[in-house]
């Protein structure tokens, strides 16, 4: 059964019509493998795969839900209509500097991760914060003001990390991961060195500007060099499993210390980490952990192509989730003994029912992903609920 949809590059209202009615059809139809065409008054442009397959379980089960099929369907549906956006605009403008800008734009949002930048953000103003609830008489609305070009040296300096790793990622990402702005051919390999070299002076230029001391520059400056580390040969610490969750949570705490740090250098006070503090970095430390042994999960086609030893790719994704569901579960019985045998430094009455939740909204999710048998699709999803899950937590620690 073929599905074609027609529009015209000349009639954005007619192109609308019909995408939406070829949608609304396809969407009763049975799973069956499809080819879809679009064709236009200009030129035939085939943009999706010749079939649709039916996803398999890693574990050879056919047990795909069939909402995660239809979200498969829609997903293409959207990939075309972009594509003949995309060929329609240049077919309308090709020399605009403004849609340029905006392409250019766009493709730097993608090729930091946003799903993972909102985490660093959050992480740097929570920490930021949690020093001034512990010292609120310190408190000066000119601080903020100071510490904003602070976040923005930390956001340069995770868009390094992500985009270093893409860089010498280039080829597993053509399989792993397609849609990313390099292996996409949004970005050429050029423009993403340019794009390094301006995240790296860019940051330093900032902590110069800032007067920022020693302590703090290092700090900073050994974050980049374990970004580049774990990426680039010869090091190339993801190579190993071991070495990866190592140097991510050894890498976070590095940037929340450092962010502790400088903070506390601003306002003249010694360095010192609170109890609380502490449970918050190691809590999130071994969060961390568990990211990198989820992350693996999607890409385990890809790493074994290329010899990336992963856990994911040793193991087996389904073993890979149980153990780091069970170490988050230990992290959060954790928080709920400290709530109980600290009170006086902790909010028992804040810990409880936020962690509750989070935990309850965790196991729903980990269900979701055993029933969608670990396919592609679905282990992209709990990885990037992962993400979300933990600005969750950095959004709770001025509070707890």
């Amino acid at each position: 059964m073929e599905v074609s949809i027609y529009c015209s590059l000349r009639l954005p209202a007619i192109i609308s019509q019909h995408c939406k009615a070829s949608y609304h059809v396809n969407r009763f139809l049975p799973n069956k493998p499809t080819t879809k065409y679009i064709e236009s008054a200009n030129f035939p442009l085939k943009c999706s795969t010749k079939k649709l397959i039916q996803p398999m379980g890693l574990y050879g089960e056919n047990s795909t839900p069939k909402s995660l099929l239809f979200g498969h369907q829609k997903l293409n549906f959207i990939r075309a209509c972009a594509e003949l956006g995309k060929a329609q605009h240049e077919a309308a403008g090709p020399n605009s500097k403004f849609a340029k800008v905006l392409h250019f734009g766009s493709t730097c949002y993608k090729f930091i991760r946003p799903y993972a930048m909102l985490q660093v953000i959050v992480s740097s103003v929570s920490f930021f914060t949690r020093v001034l609830v512990e010292n609120p008489q310190l408190f000066k609305w000119s601080l903020l003001l100071k510490a904003f070009p602070g976040l923005i040296a930390m956001i340069l300096a995770h868009s390094y990390t992500y985009g270093i790793n893409q860089i010498f990622d280039a080829d597993i990402d053509r399989v792993n991961k397609p849609y990313l702005p390099i292996p996409a051919g949004d970005f050429s390999l050029t423009q993403a060195w340019f794009l390094m070299a301006f995240f790296v002076l860019a940051g330093q230029l900032i902590l110069w500007l800032m007067n920022a001391d020693p302590i703090t520059t290092c700090l900073y400056c050994f974050g980049l060099l374990l970004a580049t580390m774990y990426s680039a040969p010869p090091f190339r610490l993801k190579g190993s499993a071991i070495a990866t969750i190592i140097t991510i949570p050894l890498s976070t705490i590095i940037n929340n210390v450092g962010v502790i740090y400088a903070t506390m250098a601003s306002l003249g006070l010694p360095f010192r980490l609170s109890p609380p503090v502490v449970f918050i970095l190691t809590f999130n430390a071994l969060f961390f952990v568990v990211t990198c042994l989820i992350k693996d999960i999607e890409d385990v086609q890809g790493d074994m192509r290329h010899n990336i030893q992963t856990f994911a790719a040793m193991f087996g994704p389904k073993n890979m989730t149980l153990l780091g569901m069970g170490i988050l579960l230990v992290n959060y019985i954790g928080a709920f003994a400290v709530a109980i045998y600290m009170p006086q430094a902790f909010k028992w009455h804040i810990i409880f029912p936020a962690h509750s939740i989070l935990v309850l909204w965790l196991l729903f999710q980990v269900k979701k992903l055993d029933k969608a048998n670990y396919v592609k699709e679905a282990s992209a999803t709990f990885y990037q609920f992962l993400w979300k899950l933990l600005t969750l937590e950095f959004l709770l620690v001025p509070f707890i």
